[in-house]
């Protein structure tokens, strides 16, 4: 009994599943130019528009830029002198402020001015002097909690001193006795209180910064770590600051790995996008976009690049894939047409690599890009024509499955009948065997009519672009079928206290719980292949022929039986 509800139960739980997104498409402009060139937002825009057309959630530029910056990495600040003129005469106001007792506006300055250096640490702590002025603006931040009474505020902000600048030493000058000491104490957590950071790269040996301080070069692990936030840069050119990660590291370990070619070809300054010296090798472009899906997450990035004079080149990368499918447009500065770019992210998604630029779509080789000339025989009409052996061989099944389920439905109303007849007269060995009997037909022929149409489904159902209505309708009637063939097994009548194989005095319990059992098994068998009609044209891409390899499975018995499919369409 409980495998045959399980049979409607999984194909419920796999429809939400197939219709979800868990990760959206990310479209990733490439160029080789100094400057952010002008076709990559509309073509962004336009690409996004035609994947959103077919049903696929994608990153919006704004989103994936912030996403990239805060789970990658993000360009180091580069304050203007004048910027931090203002920022440390802001920061000796402030100072004078706490030495003159006025406590409330002597916070305020403080957190305002502490912000600005948590914002540009990794600028400010390159510098010694700036480093030091960081430290004397956090440390006369705790000054100014403990005066308040907030001890433990001011304990809690002088580790955040250490974590921010760990190399400076406080001035004895500048600061009371019992806040360096504070800050002393603070420098070596406990092994129950502190982090441990380990950070890789490729290659090896580059400069390796903490929040702006030197710390080795890579690889190198830092121990002693507060836990909290830590800005790490790997620097593996003279003089260039690297980019920022932001990492968090925990009560623990933590670690990092930085691929430093890849960290010279990413932007983010309006638009996520690659730049890179001179064209990629197809294997560092994947490579890199492929690090871009996976710091955002994205399930796929489609990779835009111009590869002539006004000729764009769409390219599909996929973590589990090791053939890219591309696609080429016409382009303008202002990014293609709409209508174009519609039929280009089409073709990418059916798994076609094709030309669109002198407008007819033209068939190319997915790995030189070179054009493929079609057989004399083919034509684009021949192409979507199905197979006729598979055609045939679907419409045998599907014909021999509703025969079967129907037989299934029939027997089950002539079983019906045979109970009462047993009902009538309990004693009767022959209306016992009769009813017993009929019940594996049920079983039987029920099961196996499912399973012959949901294997029938990809081979006879007509391709189209998109899933079509009637589908949507059928698939709502199998939800329909699929939810009474649960309620039925759910609210069956209770099970007899003995074996309904031994004849019973009173054989009505066991009658009417078959009935509800042979209910829930026929609605399951039925509400299978109205599931699978959606299911086909949502795994089935674009306008491409169908490719089936099914096998049906039945498992029965004289209690319940089972029908599932495997294989691949």
């Amino acid at each position: 009994m409980r495998w045959a509800v399980m049979v409607p139960a999984l194909w419920l739980c796999a429809l939400p599943s197939a219709l979800a997104q868990t990760e959206d498409w990310l479209v990733l402009p490439t160029t080789t130019e100094s400057a952010e060139p002008p076709w990559m937002e509309p073509t962004v825009q336009a690409a996004n528009r035609a994947l959103r057309r077919q049903g696929i959630g994608v990153w919006l530029p704004d989103a994936a830029l912030s996403a990239f910056r805060e789970r990658g990495s993000f360009e180091p600040p580069e304050p203007r002198e004048d910027e931090i003129s203002e920022w440390a005469g802001r920061a000796r106001s402030a100072f004078r402020t706490v030495v003159l007792g006025d406590r409330t506006a002597a916070l305020r300055e403080l957190e305002a001015v502490q912000g600005f250096a948590e914002e540009n640490l990794v600028a400010l702590n390159r510098d010694p002097d700036t480093a030091a002025l960081v430290l004397d603006v956090c440390l006369y931040l705790a000054r100014a909690h403990r005066d308040t009474g907030a001890l433990d505020e001011a304990e809690r902000q002088v580790q955040d001193c250490v974590r921010l600048t760990s190399a400076a030493s406080p001035n004895p000058r500048v600061h009371p006795p019992s806040i360096v000491d504070l800050y002393e104490a603070a420098q070596k957590p406990s092994p129950a209180r502190g982090g441990s950071l380990l950070v890789e790269g490729e290659p090896a040996g580059c400069d390796l910064r903490i929040n702006g301080r030197l710390v080795g070069k890579t690889p190198t692990a830092v121990d002693d770590l507060y836990p909290g936030s830590y800005q790490v840069q790997v620097e593996c050119r003279p003089d260039e600051p690297g980019r920022v990660h932001r990492v968090d590291v925990p009560l623990g370990s933590q670690s990092l790995f930085v691929i430093d070619p890849f960290e010279r070809a990413v932007r983010t300054d309006t638009l996520l996008h690659l730049q890179f010296e001179e064209p990629p090798n197809p294997q560092e472009l994947a490579l890199y976009a492929r690090e871009v899906a996976r710091s955002l997450p994205a399930s796929a990035v489609i990779v835009a690049s111009l590869v002539g004079p006004e000729v764009l080149q769409l390219e599909v990368e996929l973590a589990t894939q090791t053939e890219s499918t591309i696609v080429r447009l016409p382009t303008s500065s202002t990014g293609p047409e709409q209508a174009l770019m519609n039929r280009a992210v089409e073709a990418l998604l059916a798994g076609r690599c094709s030309d669109f630029v002198d407008g007819t779509p033209q068939e190319i080789d997915c790995r030189t890009g070179e054009p493929i000339a079609p057989p004399a025989a083919e034509t684009a009409h021949t192409k979507r024509v199905r197979p006729r052996s598979l055609f045939i061989t679907g419409v045998s099944l599907a014909s021999a499955g509703t025969a079967s389920l129907a037989a299934g439905w029939s027997l089950s109303l002539v079983r019906r009948s045979a109970g009462d007849d047993w009902i009538a007269d309990p004693s009767s060995l022959s209306l016992q065997a009769k009813w017993l009997d009929l019940g594996t037909g049920v079983i039987v022929t029920g099961s196996i009519g499912g399973g012959f149409l949901v294997a029938a489904m990809p081979m006879v159902l007509p391709v189209h672009s998109k899933t079509p209505w009637w589908a949507w309708v059928n698939g709502g009637l199998g939800v329909a079928a699929a939810v009474g063939s649960i309620v039925s097994a759910v609210t069956a009548s209770p099970k007899p206290a003995g074996s309904c194989e031994v004849n019973p005095e009173d054989p009505t319990a066991c009658v009417n719980r078959q009935r509800d059992t042979d209910r829930a098994i026929l609605l399951g068998a039925t509400a299978a292949p109205l599931l699978t009609m959606p299911l086909v044209y949502l795994l089935r891409r674009g306008d491409r022929k169908p490719s089936v390899e099914l096998q049906p499975r039945v498992l029965v018995g004289r209690r319940g039986g089972a029908v599932g499919v495997t294989g691949s369409f």
